[in-house]
């Protein structure tokens, strides 16, 4: 299961993660179904010991859980889209609505606040262009989320996809 964001330890974890730790987290970001006696083997450390500093890492929050990246055509997600979302008041209220909506939703399988021309950026998923538009015409229909526009770039072709996070200078 993965841990919310929120739930997350600060930016000053990466002042406590040794080399060792790096190369665990590099390598379990490679292949998180390597076994224990080999990610061991890797590392240079006995089963046990490091055993220990996986689940560490996993109390501390630094690793979130696991996942398996699955192609979304293959589930009939053929549309892809970033979407910029702004609210016509960023009312506490309506923030937390409009959050609570976002993140419940299927379809938004990523949401991030940011600052600038938007107040959140979205990756939406949906089977058809007519899904994605009743999908969108919803939100906008609903007053109590509070969104003033929705700006829709539509994903033509997926160059790099993300698949985890750099791990510093660790060479696994």
């Amino acid at each position: 299961m993965m841990k919310s964001p929120s739930k997350l330890v600060s930016g000053s974890v990466k002042a406590a993660l040794d080399r060792i730790d790096l190369l665990i987290l590099g390598a379990l970001r490679d292949n998180a179904r390597i076994t224990y006696q080999a990610l061991s083997e890797r590392v240079g450390l006995s089963a046990r010991p490091c055993l220990e500093r996986v689940r560490r890492l996993e109390q501390k929050g630094v690793i979130r859980g696991y996942t398996t990246l699955i192609e979304p055509g293959s589930l009939g997600h053929d549309i892809i889209a970033l979407v910029g979302i702004g609210m016509r008041d960023a009312s506490t209220g309506d923030r937390e609505r409009l959050e609570r909506a976002l993140t419940s939703h299927p379809s938004i399988v990523e949401v991030q606040v940011v600052n600038g021309e938007y107040d959140y950026i979205a990756r939406i998923v949906a089977p058809t262009l007519l899904a994605y538009e009743a999908l969108t015409a919803d939100f906008l229909a609903d007053p109590g989320l509070g969104i003033g526009r929705i700006h829709t770039t539509f994903v033509l072709k997926s160059l790099k996809n993300f698949e985890g996070y750099p791990v510093g200078d660790a060479q696994v």
